[in-house]
Protein backbone atom coordinates (compact mmCIF):
# COMPACT_ATOMS: atom_id res chain seq x y z
CA UNK A 1 0.00 0.00 0.00
CA UNK A 2 2.77 2.43 0.90
CA UNK A 3 4.49 1.86 -2.42
CA UNK A 4 1.21 2.33 -4.29
CA UNK A 5 0.53 5.61 -2.50
CA UNK A 6 3.99 6.88 -3.42
CA UNK A 7 3.43 5.92 -7.05
CA UNK A 8 0.05 7.63 -7.12
CA UNK A 9 1.58 10.77 -5.61
CA UNK A 10 4.32 10.79 -8.24
CA UNK A 11 1.79 10.29 -11.04
CA UNK A 12 -0.48 13.12 -9.89
CA UNK A 13 2.54 15.38 -9.45
CA UNK A 14 3.84 14.69 -12.95
CA UNK A 15 0.40 15.14 -14.53
CA UNK A 16 0.05 18.42 -12.65
CA UNK A 17 3.41 19.53 -14.06
CA UNK A 18 2.31 18.41 -17.52
CA UNK A 19 -0.88 20.47 -17.42
CA UNK A 20 1.11 23.44 -16.15
CA UNK A 21 3.51 23.05 -19.07
CA UNK A 22 0.60 22.80 -21.50
CA UNK A 23 -0.90 26.01 -20.09
CA UNK A 24 2.33 27.97 -20.41
CA UNK A 25 2.79 26.57 -23.92
CA UNK A 26 -0.71 27.73 -24.85
CA UNK A 27 0.10 31.17 -23.45
CA UNK A 28 3.25 31.29 -25.59
CA UNK A 29 1.32 30.33 -28.71
CA UNK A 30 -1.32 32.95 -27.91
CA UNK A 31 1.36 35.63 -27.61
CA UNK A 32 2.78 34.73 -31.00
CA UNK A 33 -0.65 34.74 -32.62
CA UNK A 34 -1.49 38.23 -31.41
Amino acid sequence: PRRTAAGANQTSASSQELSRLAISFNNLVGKFKV
